[in-house]
Parts: structure tokens; sequence; C-alpha cells
């Protein structure tokens, strides 16, 4: 952990009331904060100007990701990650920084607690859990592997 913090990245945030003792809480991938469905392909936006129609729902964010990029491929047998997960008290963003509360979320520096190097015994604290996944792909491996446009003109093209 002390060499490797700069390898965690934050998948979520968000603000849940609980009570004393133990609870539960459930969140659903499709919620996280910083991650949406994908935009309409390039494809599909001419085809709709085609049939003269044009596309009012989209916009343009540029401070979210599509959430097929929210982990990565992983393979057959599982690719080992580590899981942190941790609960802290929330303190509301201060009035200074009010204009970028969509992605400050609070009064902590932007990637907390893996903002800066850290010492495992700080890490081994009630209110953290580290747990170790493997994530999986299932499908193809290497889509585009054979599917990859040639550059060069044919023969009969000359």
């Amino acid at each position: 952990l002390e060499d490797n913090w700069m390898n965690f990245y934050e998948l979520d945030w968000f603000v849940q009331k609980v009570n004393p003792g133990q609870s539960q809480i459930t969140r659903s991938s499709t919620d996280f904060a910083f991650f949406k469905e994908d935009s309409l392909p390039m494809a599909e936006i001419y085809k709709l100007l085609d049939q003269g129609k044009i596309p009012t729902d989209m916009f343009n964010s540029s401070d979210t990701m599509p959430s097929r990029l929210m982990l990565p491929k992983g393979t057959y047998d599982g690719f080992p990650f580590q899981l942190f997960v941790f609960v802290y008290p929330y303190e509301p963003t201060p009035k200074e920084s009010e204009p970028f509360k969509s992605v400050v979320p609070d009064n902590k520096p932007f990637g907390y607690p893996f903002d800066r190097p850290v010492l495992p015994q700080y890490f081994k604290q009630p209110n953290m859990f580290f747990k170790k996944v493997l994530v999986y792909h299932e499908g193809e491996l290497f889509p585009y592997l054979f599917n990859i446009p040639h550059y060069t003109p044919d023969k009969a093209q000359l």
C-alpha cells in the first residue's frame, strides 16, 4: 500500500446517512457520479440526420466517462484488483468551492485519502475496508484483431 497508493483511483463517492452500529448500503453502478451511458455513435447521428431527424437529447459532459470504461477489461481467468471502501463523516463543501460542488463533494482533497503517500498502519481502521477482487472478461478479448482496415490500395484500385 505504501508503494502503491498512486495506482488507486476513485470509482464513486456519495453522501449517505447511517446510524450507529451495522448498516447495509446498496449502490448500483448506474448511480456512480463520474460515469454515464455511452453517447450516440457518429454513425447513428448521421443516420438520424439522413432521416431529417435531429438528436436533441445530446449534451457534452466533459466531467464523466462512459460506464463501459468504469473497470479495466479483465481476463478470462480474472484479473486481480484491490477494492477499498472508506466511510467518514461528511463535511459540506466550503462556500468558496460552491461553484465546483458537482466535482468536489466535500471539504476533502480530490482523491482523498489516496491524494498523498499513505502508511499501512493508518489504513487499518474500522471505517476502512480492503477486498481483493477479480475482474473477468466475457466475450472476445480482441474483437478488432482481424478486422483492421487495410490502408493500402488493392491492385485493382491502382
